[in-house]
């Protein structure tokens, strides 16, 4: 790798964010970057060479299709080397500077409606008025039904400085929000500071600034007492190599964040240091969407045994990509190079196990927050938010009500009371125990449904197997409590 380049762990794609929070590296240049003017052939010739090259799997000329450039790539069977066109270059290094012009919103859909979930600082949307909870309806009076998630993301970004009309759907009444797109960095970093000590830091990419931000807040927490630390890398897709190393040195005082592996077999181990290691439990939330640098985070720091890993198996992104820049404003990202975990644990396509499998996004959380500390859970379910000892977070879980009753997921009654959950398929049945408690709740039983795979509870049948559950609702909001001691 030369001066001017510089490694990422390539993202993939998520069906959630309207924006897709990347990373900000410096472009490598190709050899005949210089030369705009080269035609059609001589640009396939060099995407060719830079693949012979430098890709990670040593492949020749003859194995590949060298019809067209296309027929390279798809001949090359890596869906992580990519080339773009000039107009999708220049998006994707937008994207990869983590900021782009258009009014700040990160939005989030239900397969019908596009619900605002976040409304960014000092953005245009915020400035004008949109809120959390906002259903987006139309995009400059066309309505948004039957578009793709892509699709409403083309409509509303822009040119900087340009109007934007927004209607939205807000408590039935339809409001216009006339917003002029602006320059929007992405935030990365989130976090909460819990009464009992307990600090909960979401991480949504590996940015550029995103080790300083995490540094920066994990410090303010630690000047706060803090006690046990939640990170969350659930549904971050990855970033910068470097960035991962920083945020690992704030848990290891000296060691491997990885062993690269190149074309040639070689392992060149990857170093990292820490000056003052944090020294509390650490808690890491990972799901099937954790990829590439959040692997490379999670494998190293459950490797070094500095954190308990909760969630499902991560995405099996193993893989560092560089980036070429191309004659003519094209570009070819390329991977160069796998990674194994620091005891030499193989990633890609294999993911990482967590220590404790759980599913399910609310019931995830919740483990995280039990297991780091004393805590009595709180759930407040509104219409379009869910609250979490007064954290509002993403993630938010189905509630039947059918002839005046109350129905809510097995999976997150029993992260609320601190219980274990088994389901047992023979008889269809969830067996919850907590402490000396045992039930079981069979399908087609007292206060039980089944809908779409899930079991789903009568919240007063449950209270009468666990006197530590309670719950109220009013207001447009369900509250699920863990009583716990007095």
């Amino acid at each position: 790798m030369n001066k001017n380049e510089k490694s990422i762990l390539n993202p993939m794609r998520l069906f959630l964010p309207i924006f897709i929070a990347v990373w900000s590296l410096l472009i490598a240049s190709s050899a005949l970057a210089s030369d705009t003017g080269l035609d059609e052939e001589k640009l396939k010739q060099e995407v060719l060479r830079l693949i012979v090259t430098n890709h990670v799997s040593g492949v020749e000329e003859e194995d590949l299709d060298t019809s067209d450039i296309d027929s390279i790539i798809e001949s090359l069977g890596d869906p992580h080397t990519e080339f773009y066109k000039p107009e999708e270059w220049e998006s994707f290094i937008d994207q990869l500077e983590n900021h782009y012009s258009g009014i700040g919103v990160r939005v989030g859909t239900d397969g019908k409606r596009f619900i605002v979930i976040e409304v960014f600082p000092d953005s245009p949307a915020m400035i004008g008025g949109m809120q959390e909870g906002d259903f987006i309806v139309a995009v400059d009076g066309k309505p948004t039904e039957g578009l793709t998630l892509d699709e409403l993301v083309a409509n509303i970004k822009g040119e900087e400085g340009t109007p934007v009309n927004i209607t939205v759907e807000r408590s039935g009444e339809y409001i216009e929000l006339n917003l002029f797109r602006a320059e929007i960095q992405i935030p990365v970093i989130s976090g909460h500071y819990f009464e009992n000590g307990t600090g909960y830091i979401r991480l949504s990419s590996f940015s550029t600034i995103a080790d300083e931000a995490f540094a920066e807040m994990l410090g303010i927490m630690r000047a706060q007492g803090l006690k046990a630390l939640v990170l969350d890398l659930r549904d971050n897709p990855g970033g910068l190599l470097e960035t991962a190393g920083g945020i690992a040195a704030n848990f290891i005082a000296d060691g491997n964040l990885i062993y690269m592996r190149d074309r040639s077999g070689t392992e060149i181990p990857l170093r990292i240091s820490g000056k003052d290691p944090l020294e509390v439990p650490v808690y890491v939330l990972v799901n099937e969407y954790s990829a590439s640098a959040s692997e490379v985070l999670a494998g190293a720091l459950q490797d070094y045994g500095v954190a308990t890993l909760i969630g499902q198996k991560t995405f099996g992104k193993g893989s560092v990509q560089n980036l070429y820049r191309l004659p003519g404003g094209a570009g070819l990202k390329l991977t160069v190079q796998e990674y194994l975990t620091p005891n030499k644990r193989k990633v890609d396509q294999v993911g990482i196990e967590p220590d404790i499998e759980v599913f399910g996004d609310v019931p995830q959380l919740v483990t995280a927050l039990q297991k780091a500390g004393d805590i009595n859970i709180t759930l407040e379910l509104g219409n379009n938010d869910l609250v979490v000892n007064g954290l509002k977070v993403p993630e938010r879980f189905a509630v039947i009500r059918e002839n005046g009753r109350v129905f809510a997921p097995s999976r997150v009654l029993a992260a609320v009371i601190d219980g274990k959950i088994a389901w047992q398929p023979d008889t269809r049945s969830a067996v919850i125990e907590q402490g000396n408690t045992k039930a079981v709740f069979a399908a087609g039983g007292e206060g039980i449904l089944i809908r779409g795979g899930t079991l789903y509870i009568d919240l007063t049948v449950f209270e009468q197997h666990f006197p530590d559950f309670d719950w109220r609702e009013g207001q447009e909001r369900l509250v699920l409590i863990e009583k716990g001691e007095d």
